[in-house]
């Protein structure tokens, strides 16, 4: 039988094959996935034992300061929990992966109270702007009992968008609800300026002037207007 040389091969690659090959390729090349921190490692060993709760208290900790999604399942458990909640929301505002504040927003609908109110803040600490619809129809809800708590999240995030619904509130809430909304609406100001727009925080400084009687905030919100003038100028 004749030797086979290259040349003598037909050229009838299928694109399949070529898609076959490239994938083969590919993955020889692919990036192995990272091992875990060591700290957090063992910090998700302790949440999983029966260590007390000043051993877990802690853990959740190291986790925010050296965990990734993978310490995200074990610290969302964790924030219905008389004690551990707290500590566990402070984990998930220092774990950056998208999938901590997607656990936080899940939590929304199943706390009360304290712990609800704990989350509302953790997503502002966060700025997590994927929360601004539930974060929003909380603070036009007084019935859920954090609606402070929201509009100072919203304060926190400060988007156009955030600083809308602290505007609805200063324009037409209620008069126990626009103390709250100013106080957010100072500090949404302060990030819009940052995200040069300064529209829409003279905007948003100009309802707080006139949504309140004279007073501190008010006076506030008009040396941040008149600091904005003589900036633009």
């Amino acid at each position: 039988m004749p030797n086979l040389t290259l040349g003598d091969l037909p050229m009838t690659v299928s694109r399949s094959s070529i898609s076959l090959f490239a994938g083969l390729a590919l993955a020889g090349c692919a990036t192995p996935p990272q091992p875990q921190n060591p700290t957090s490692t063992a910090a998700l060993a302790v949440l999983a034992s029966e260590a007390g709760v000043h051993e877990k208290a802690r853990a959740c900790q190291q986790l925010g300061d050296f965990g990734g999604p993978e310490a995200v399942p074990a610290l969302a458990r964790l924030l219905s929990h008389e004690v551990l909640a707290d500590y566990a929301r402070s984990g998930l505002e220092g774990i950056a992966d998208p999938s901590a504040g997607q656990a936080l927003r899940q939590a929304l609908g199943t706390l009360q109270g304290r712990n609800l109110a704990g989350v509302v803040n953790s997503l502002g600490v966060r700025r997590e702007r994927a929360a601004l619809p539930e974060l929003q129809a909380l603070a036009l809800d007084p019935k859920r009992g954090v609606a402070a708590e929201a509009m100072a999240s919203l304060g926190m995030i400060g988007s156009v968008e955030a600083a809308r619904t602290l505007q609805q509130i200063l324009k037409n809430g209620p008069a126990d609800q626009r103390v709250p909304a100013a106080h957010a609406a100072l500090v949404a100001a302060e990030h819009l300026v940052r995200a040069k727009n300064a529209a829409a925080a003279r905007d948003l400084l100009n309802d707080v002037v006139h949504a309140l009687p004279a007073g501190h905030l008010p006076a506030v919100a008009q040396r941040q207007l008149d600091a904005l003038k003589v900036a633009k100028n």
